[in-house]
């Protein structure tokens, strides 16, 4: 059973109707009666069956909550009290004292296991919703597209949509107007493409988009959304028109699948600059020899093309720099710059992660041991892909960096969630051998990759690093708030810090230090600096703190 259907069971569950709730109540309680016949037949209150009345009062509990599992308690306790007899051979009834205590501990027990269970579903659902629809705009994300059973049309079609200039609206307009333009592209999109209680639009990103469609009708729908941006611009809802481009793809292959092809469609119309493209096998040709930057690693680590850039953690206890986050860059010798999301995904699917995974070490710790001389301590923390944690390369070179005496107690690997994890044991059994050499593990993205529960409850991590999603909204949302809070609290009762990542706004700090959250990151703070630029802004910091 899929995260999706088990969130609608527990949904559907909750909004099932009276009617049905008791006939389910006086199935139970027939049940109850049912076992207390068969106690009686069988010998009285000294057989073990006895605890089967129990056990209907903890699953009345689950299912119906403190009040209904008391309730049960109620009828358990009274069908084993006064007249149930302690041994039916002899008749030997029960002395009042015990079968009330009885009576009051099924009460207890049904009202705690029902208050428990109730308040363990309810996580777990604020969760794992938080884990498939986007915070801000409540609309499914890429993971429940993913997901998702459905059976597509021949002429079903789905259009990947990204706003270029997203991270420039950031810069040039304050954070509510970002949000308020988010929300009101997704109403659009909405109204134009969803269908009754169907929902057809996908928050995919920040920035990213996804619409499901009928080719017939797509000219109808696509001219209505531009219809109603203009109409937004013209009431001054919206400052200026969106810069965008559309991808299309047929619904022909897995949702996975589907998706790429639509965004790499959709990348093929930016760099023509056309407002859409439908995707085809020449276009993914095209894209593969655009984008496929792997046999120019080796030259890229030779002439230095690569440099770090550093983003700063902050203690929020202290307002202290705790640690800096090391964030590979490429200054191609031809293409220039090369954005990290069109290479580090193509890198971490070739063998040459392991050596850029080397370099990145070995820059991290000189860089460190350069700054120590600055009088600077702080921790690096490095993001690795988890696979990379089963080759022992990696371990191998780890360990020379022991020998060597380089500080390993300050490095911190953070691990992407997106991975999936196969054998939960072996990745344990990794993660630990490294920690006994001084190394801590960061869940980095908390809440948008695989199984973040399991992830959690199974691997040995130190921290837990709440993705800017969830994060953006705590200011205005109260939804986004209870589940960046109740995740700070679960992370601390398993015994690790937390860090929010994308912290923008001073009243974002503010929040995020009465809910107890350990550390914070984000462009509130600076932006990822190269070396040079992070030793200025400390020293800057440092004294301003003071």
């Amino acid at each position: 059973m899929d995260l999706i259907t088990i969130i609608e069971k527990i949904i559907s569950w909750k909004k099932t109707s009276l009617f049905r709730k008791i006939l389910l109540l006086i199935s139970m309680i027939v049940m109850q009666v049912i076992i207390t016949f068969i106690i009686f037949r069988l010998g009285g209150t000294k057989t073990p069956f006895a605890y089967f009345v129990l056990l209907i009062v903890i699953f009345g509990g689950g299912f119906f909550g403190p009040v209904g599992g008391a309730f049960l308690g109620i009828t358990g306790g009274f069908l084993l009290g006064p007249f149930m007899p302690t041994d039916t051979t002899y008749m030997d009834m029960q002395e009042k004292f015990y079968w009330i205590f009885r009576l009051v501990f099924y009460i207890f027990v049904g009202f705690i296991s029902g208050k428990g269970i109730r308040y363990l579903l309810d996580i777990i659902e604020n969760l794992s919703l938080a884990t498939l629809y986007n915070p801000i705009t409540n609309l499914p994300n890429k993971k429940y597209f993913e997901k998702m059973d459905v059976k597509w049309g021949h002429n079903d079609r789905v259009a990947v949509i990204k706003f270029e200039e997203y991270y420039k609206m950031i810069e040039n307009y304050d954070e509510d107007y970002v949000t308020d333009f988010i929300k009101k592209m997704s109403s659009i999109f909405v109204d134009n493409f969803n269908k009754g209680d169907q929902s057809n639009v996908f928050h995919l990103d920040e920035d990213k988009f996804a619409v499901v469609f009928s080719e017939l009708e797509a000219k109808y729908h696509f001219k209505n959304v531009f219809k109603r941006i203009c109409r937004a611009i013209k009431s001054k809802e919206m400052i200026h028109f969106p810069g965008l481009f559309i991808g299309i793809s047929e619904c022909s292959e897995s949702n996975t699948k589907i998706l790429q092809n639509a965004d790499t469609a959709r990348r093929s119309a930016r760099k023509d600059l056309k407002l859409y493209k439908t995707y085809s096998e020449k276009l993914s040709e095209k894209s593969n020899e655009n984008f496929d930057l792997s046999m120019e690693i080796p030259r890229a680590l030779n002439e230095r093309q690569f440099f770090l850039c550093y983003h700063p953690k902050i203690d929020l206890r202290s307002g202290e720099v705790e640690g800096i986050e090391a964030l590979i860059r490429w200054n191609h010798a031809e293409k220039g710059f090369i954005a990290p999301d069109n290479f580090i995904p193509h890198i971490e699917k070739t063998s040459m992660i392991n050596k850029v995974t080397e370099w990145v070490l070995k820059t991290s710790f000189s860089e460190i041991k350069n700054m120590e001389r600055e009088n600077i301590d702080v921790n690096v923390s490095v993001n690795i892909p988890l696979k990379i944690l089963e080759n022992p390369t990696i371990v191998r070179y780890l360990k020379s960096y022991k020998k060597k005496q380089l500080p390993l107690q300050k490095m911190e690997l953070e691990i992407l969630e997106r991975d999936n994890v196969e054998n939960f044991d072996v990745t344990a059994s990794a993660i630990k051998t490294l920690k006994e050499m001084g190394i801590s593990f960061s869940l980095d993205d908390y809440g948008t990759g695989h199984s973040t529960l399991s992830y959690m409850q199974n691997l040995p991590f130190d921290k837990i690093k709440i993705d800017r999603m969830f994060i953006k909204g705590i200011e205005t949302d109260d939804n986004a708030r209870e589940l960046v809070r109740s995740t700070i609290d679960i992370v601390h009762i398993l015994g690790m810090e937390v860090v929010a990542e994308g912290v923008e706004t001073k009243e974002t700090v503010e929040i995020l230090k009465n809910m107890g959250c350990d550390y914070a990151q984000g462009y509130y703070y600076t932006k990822p600096l190269v070396y040079k630029e992070f030793i200025d802004w400390h020293n800057k910091y440092n004294s301003s703190e003071a």
